[in-house]
């Protein structure tokens, strides 16, 4: 990311950290930084300035008008700057802020405590995402069901498939299949933008047979070429509740010529159901064939210690919300650390989500963490990137 295009701000009652901050800044190349002492000094400053700010640096803790009733305010103030939280109050009241600030709409990169750092600063900043990109998609017109349809019927959708990483020695070891819709108007569309419209309106049955059809072919393509990687694709609850389920999914893995081992469904936790009865046999019988079964986004959804002590699970795929800013934050810390505890004393291989950082990676090497997946290691990419991006990959660090 070019550092030297953006305009950020410190908003820091102490003069010292402050300027540590804005020299920080300036020698990693960002050309222009505002400071305030307090929030009501960063407000009245955004509102008499012409250019918009695209990172603000946050503290607190702060006389006259503090962090929290600032960050309260600055939506309304200025439209599109991203929120980075540094101050010294404990980490559970961070979070507690950084979960208002979201609710609000507002993009928080992450919470560096401090003292800040060049390392800290950098790893947060590297998340920022220009304004135009997230306006489009704030923007972006609703999905038309009979569009949807059509795209599904004429395989529009198609997977992309993100890279997933054995931490111990850096190895690939599978890739995650992740829906991605090439639509004619609005370029490439990712899974937020179509798959709640598919579960509310009963297309998440054929998009999903569409997604492991496609999967399964590309698997081929790469046991030809030499690569035994393992393929997942996610699979919701109400798709589970289908009677035949597990038997066309096996029928599935035979007519490609896959063994059912090289294949990871990973059950989603979003949506609870009402018919838990077929999804559970679905799972049973599906584990007895051979075939992986990983809980996704663990920890988010709907009761994930209940949905593991009752589903035969193979792999625990830990929250991209827990790996993120985790280096810096001891509650995180505490979270990953009793995750990858909870994965090993059942057996279960776990894998971290949305690692973009070589400090994240370390704190779950540390933490004894199987897998790594995330933007550190490589984007979702189309099918035939994959064996090019493999043969240049070398490794994390």
């Amino acid at each position: 990311m070019d550092l030297a295009s953006l305009r950020m701000m410190v908003v820091e009652d102490q003069y010292v950290p402050r300027q540590v901050a804005v020299a920080i800044l300036r020698d990693m190349g960002v050309a222009e930084v505002l400071q305030a002492e307090n929030g009501r000094d960063a407000l009245e400053k955004i509102r008499r300035t012409t250019a918009p700010l695209d990172v603000i640096i946050c503290d607190l803790d702060m006389p006259q008008m503090d962090g929290v009733e600032f960050i309260r305010n600055v939506g309304a103030a200025t439209a599109g700057a991203s929120i980075v939280l540094a101050s010294g109050v404990e980490p559970a009241v961070l979070a507690s802020v950084e979960a208002m600030a979201r609710s609000q709409g507002l993009e928080v990169l992450g919470v560096v405590e401090k003292p800040v750092t060049p390392q800290k600063l950098g790893d947060v900043l590297a998340r920022h995402r220009p304004e135009p990109a997230r306006a489009a998609e704030r923007s972006a017109p609703p999905v038309d069901p009979a569009e949807l349809r059509d795209a599904i019927a004429e395989r529009h959708i198609a997977p992309h498939f993100q890279p997933m990483v054995r931490i111990a020695d850096a190895r690939v070891v599978g890739l995650e299949a992740l829906a991605r819709w090439a639509h004619p108007d609005r370029g490439t569309l990712g899974p937020d933008a179509f798959i709640p419209l598919a579960e509310s309106c009963g297309m998440i049955d054929a998009l999903t047979w569409l997604m492991l059809e496609a999967a399964f072919a590309e698997a081929v393509h790469w046991r030809r070429a030499g690569h035994h990687w393992r393929v997942s694709v996610n699979l919701s609850l109400p798709f589970l509740e289908g009677d035949d389920v597990a038997d066309r999914i096996a029928g599935l893995v035979e007519r490609h010529a896959i063994a059912p081992q090289e294949v990871v469904l990973e059950v989603t936790e979003r949506l609870a159901t009402t018919q838990i009865a077929p999804v559970l046999a679905n799972i049973a019988r599906l584990r007895m064939k051979g075939f992986r079964i990983a809980i996704d986004d663990y920890g988010t959804g709907y009761s994930s210690l209940q949905q593991l002590s009752r589903m035969p699970f193979t792999e625990l795929k830990v929250d991209r919300t827990f790996v993120g800013g985790s280096p810096d934050r001891p509650n995180l810390q505490a979270i990953l650390g009793s995750s990858m505890q909870l994965a090993r004393q059942l057996n279960l291989v776990s894998v971290a989500e949305g690692v973009e950082t070589g400090s994240e990676w370390q704190l779950l090497e540390e933490t004894g963490c199987d897998v790594a997946q995330g933007y550190l290691i490589a984007r979702p990419m189309p099918a035939e990137a994959v064996q090019p991006w493999a043969g240049g990959w070398v490794g994390a660090a």
